[in-house]
Order: structure tokens, then sequence, then C-alpha cells
């Protein structure tokens, strides 16, 4: 049940209502609570209303994102660009329903999971949503210690780039406290810097608009490419960036006694959301093609080794990036090759000329920049809502970073020398946010749907089949990419029996999470068939006007 707000409780968003999106309305034109819900566009509310969505969008930017970019594109070519393409939709219906949860509760997902569920599983949540955090921070700041590396030509070690971004992190998270607008700000300026670089390298590349429109309408998996899809799934669809989003939209001040105004604020954020997520396609799709036109192979693709697919990259950026093994060659003077973030950079330099290696790096480090400052504040948000902790901002801030510091540090140390050890933490660092996954989606699936909760604005009947489709094509993805790991590393039977134990408890929580659908699933599965075979019309649900989250009844 969802339980009233205790009386001390720590509302973790420091700028709630900082920007009044209603100042210009008229409160007496506000329509009666049983009036038909209505919706039209004003460009200048929908301007104050810009900002969290963009926020948002950056968590499908990070160096995680853009490291499954470049090998989908180096590995694959053009055959997963529905995958990606997909996946995006897919993010876009989750996040519109974790915004509006935050829009019409007036609470963080991480507050609505630990008033709704029992105190065991609200941890459990917690702890896997905190290893989806540091999976993902250590993507971002190694990647931004990449990044500086390459800009300086080699001459400031990737640990040292790794310090350097934890430090200047904090520095960036301090322009929050000047106002949300301004944060805001800087990110579009991060945001408007990648997209400039990521489309003068394809702009350079060319490439072919033929094989791009095949790969976005053939959905089509090859053996060798599964890791891949499964990958772009977990690096599009971050766990921690729906706790996120449900976050920033509660620095809008809305009035939540307004059904019309609620409605309003809802539409707003689709809109805005859709607009940052489709040019966060467009960047993504910028750097598969650059990669699969200049570094895509079928010989290395279809090459029998259990560490396949690879690139095809010349010899001398095979030297330059310092890279240890090649696995047969594919052209004159080219061999097959691992390629991530820090040897794509040369793969650029000696396929299109130097100066492409310096958008590369300047794009990699304006990503990397402002994804950590967002999975700063996710973990903020996550940290907050569901342990209850009286700290100060600025003391969350330092926690968080510390907390995953340590585990980056110690890959960019130990890896420095190994860039294909390097590039395959990163591969399963993005599979591991696929099997986290759950932990953030199916308790937004859940509450979304209570009436209880959300009244008029719940989650219809179509929305829940739709996303609860979603949910089961992405935990089957993670099944089967488990099934082939372990068949690949030939992990011994004790190693099978962990992994077995430890499945049957992780899909026993996932149950536990959408107990109460999985509970009424028959009865509706049954009130389906009987008026398919009746050929009954039913009525439409009783309107029901939002009320005030204290008010709200306990979900069964």
């Amino acid at each position: 049940m969802i339980e009233a707000d205790p009386p001390h409780e720590e509302i973790h968003r420091d700028h709630d209502g900082e920007v009044d999106v209603d100042v210009d309305e008229n409160d007496a034109d506000e329509p009666g609570p049983t009036e038909p819900l209505r919706f039209k566009l004003n460009w200048r509310k929908l301007w104050r209303f810009a900002g969290p969505g963009w926020l948002m969008s950056l968590v499908y930017l990070d160096p995680g994102n853009l490291e499954s970019d470049l090998q989908q594109g180096a590995y694959t070519g053009y055959k997963l660009v529905w995958v990606l393409f997909w996946a995006t939709v897919m993010g876009l219906i989750l996040q519109e329903m974790s915004a509006r949860l935050g829009i019409v509760t007036g609470r963080v997902l991480a507050q609505t999971v630990r008033a709704g569920y029992p105190r065991w599983l609200n941890y459990v949540i917690y702890v896997n949503m905190e290893i989806a955090v540091i999976g993902s921070d250590i993507q971002e700041v190694v990647g931004t210690g990449v990044a500086i590396y390459l800009l300086s030509n080699g001459s400031i070690p990737v640990w040292v780039g790794c310090i350097i971004t934890a430090a200047d992190t904090l520095t960036f998270l301090a322009v929050q406290y000047f106002g949300v607008r301004y944060l805001e700000a800087l990110v579009c300026m991060l945001i408007s810097t990648m997209s400039i670089c990521f489309f003068i390298n394809w702009g350079i590349s060319g490439g072919s608009d033929i094989q791009v429109v095949e790969g976005w309408v053939e959905p089509t998996v090859q053996s060798w490419a599964v890791t891949q899809a499964v990958g772009t799934i977990g690096a599009v669809i971050m766990p921690h960036n729906l706790y996120l989003h449900s976050g920033l939209v509660l620095s809008r001040k809305i009035s939540r006694d307004k059904p019309h105004r609620v409605h309003e604020a809802i539409w707003y954020t689709r809109i805005e959301s859709a607009g940052a997520l489709l040019m966060s396609f467009f960047i993504n799709l910028a750097i598969v093609s650059v990669n699969a036109d200049n570094f895509y192979d079928v010989t290395c693709a279809e090459i029998d080794d259990k560490d396949a697919p690879f690139a095809c990259i010349s010899i001398q950026a095979y030297n330059e990036s310092g890279l240890d093994k090649y696995y047969g060659t594919c052209k004159p003077d080219h061999v097959c090759s691992v390629l991530g973030l820090q040897s794509v950079g040369y793969a650029l330099k000696h396929a299109l000329g130097g100066y492409t290696l310096y958008f590369w790096a300047l794009g990699l480090f304006a990503a990397g920049q402002a994804a950590t400052m967002v999975c700063t504040y996710a973990g903020q948000i996550i940290m907050g809502g569901t342990l209850q902790i009286q700290l100060a901002p600025w003391v969350r801030v330092a926690i968080t970073r510390v907390v995953a510091l340590g585990p980056a540090l110690l890959i960019a140390v130990s890896t420095y020398n190994d860039q294909a050890l390097f590039n395959s933490i990163n591969e399963y660092l993005n599979i591991l946010q696929s099997i986290q996954l759950p932990f953030a989606m199916l308790p937004v699936l859940h509450f979304t749907a209570q009436e209880a909760l959300l009244g008029r604005f719940r989650s219809g009947v179509c929305l829940s089949m739709v996303s609860s489709c979603l949910a089961f094509i992405v935990m089957s993805a993670s099944i089967v990419l488990i099934i082939q790991f372990v068949h690949d590393h030939n992990i011994s039977p004790g190693g099978k029996a962990c992994f077995g134990i430890y499945f049957a408890v992780y899909f026993a929580v996932c149950a536990r999470m959408i107990w109460t659908e999985l509970v009424a699933l028959p009865t509706f599965l049954l009130r389906c068939l009987r008026c398919a075979s009746t050929s009954e019309k039913t009525l439409p649900s009783e309107q029901m006007t939002v009320r005030p989250l204290s008010a709200q009844p306990p979900i069964p």
C-alpha cells in the first residue's frame, strides 16, 4: 500500500517548482473538473516546460551508448539500426510513464517505491539500482578519461583523466545552485557540441542512405550479433534514467489540484521528451553510420571466435591503438580487431583524416561530462527517495561520486594496457544495464497502472499491454544473453548452479514487483474472452478527478 508522507520526509528535489509554467494563466478560464480534458499547444508555454527532457536524453548519449553505437556499426554494419530505433521508442514510452507519475503525484519514483512496496523489496530495488548507477558511471568517467587522453595526444593517462573528470563534474554540478535553468542551458550547450562533432564526422564519411533505410526496416539479428543487439537495449534504456526523469519534471511548478493543468503538463512533457529522444537517436545513428561505412567487413563479423564479431581497421590504426591481438585479415593492410572508445579515434584518423580524431574526442568529452552530471543527479534521487537519508545536497553529491569513482579508477588502471579487456568490460556493463532494467521498468508499469494513485491519468489498457510486452521482450533478451554467455565461456557446473540460483531469485523478485497485475491477469483474460464471444460493447470507465496525494486511498 502507499503510505502517507511521514512528517519529516525529505523531498529529494532541490529545485521543486522553480519554473512557474502557469505564470500567465487566468484561473477564471479554468474548465470544471468534470469537463473533458483537452490540449492546445502553446509554443511559449512549451519553452517553459523545455529542459527536463533534454537532461533526461543525455543518458541516451553517454560514453556507454557511444561505444555500443560504434561497435554496432563496426561489427554489424547497419543490420541493427532497427534495434536502436525501437529501443529509443521503447525508452520514450517508459520515460513518459515515469514523468507522468512524477507530474501527477508530486513524488519521484524512488519515493513511490519506498511507500508502495514492502521495506525489504525497497532495499533490494535500491541495491540493484545503485549497481546500475555505478556501472553507468564507470563507463562515463572512464570514457571521459579516454577523451582527455586523445585530446592531449596521450600525454594525460586515462586514470588521471578519470580523476580530472570526477573533480570537474562537481564543478559543473555547482551550476544547479544558480538555478535549474542555468544547468539546463549548460546541458544544451554540451548536446550542441557533441551534435556538431559527430555530424561533421558523419558528413565527411558520406555513407549509404539506402543501407540506413534497409537496416531501419529489416528486423533481423544474426547469431553473431545477439550480444550487440541486447547491449544496444541496455545502453539506450538506462534503468536509473526512469528514476531521474520522475524527479526532473518536478522543477516545473504546476497546480496538481487542477486536472486540466496536470493534463497540459503531461502533454508538454511528452512533446519535449519525444523531441529530445529523436535528436539523441540521430546522434547515435551518426556514430553507427560512420563506423559501419568505414570499419564493417563481413569477414571480420563472421569469424569463428567466442569474442567475435570484430571490426576491420588499418594496420597503422591497430599499431597506434596499442592493441595486442588481431584475428585475421580483411582487406589489404587491414586486420580484424576489437574496437573501443580509444582505438576508434585512431581508426578514424587513418580512415578519414587526423582531424576526425579530435572531433570524436571532443564529442566524447562533451558526452562524458554531461552524462556524469546527470548520473550523479540520478544517484542522489535514488538514494534520497529509497533510503530517506537526511543529508545536505552537496553531501549526497560527494557520496555518489566517491562510490562510483573507486570502481572507475580500478578499471582504468587495471585495463590501461589491455584495450581488448577494457572493451569487453564496457560491453558487459551495457548488458548489466539490461539485467538491472526490470528494477526500474516494472515499478513504473505497476504504479502508473494504479487508479487509486493516478486517477484518470493512469495508464490505459492498451498502453499497459504494450509496455508489458516490451518488458517481456527485454527480460527474454536478457535470458538469451545469459545463456549465450554461459555457453561461450565454458562455465563450470558450480558456476552454472550459481547462475541458476541467482536468476530464480531474480525472477521471483520481478514477479513480486508486479504481483497485483499477475494475480489480476487471469480475470482480465477471461473477461476479454467473454466480451469477444458475446460481442458486447463495454462502457467507458467513470471519469475520476485528481485528489491530493495525502488523500489517496491505499493500493490493494
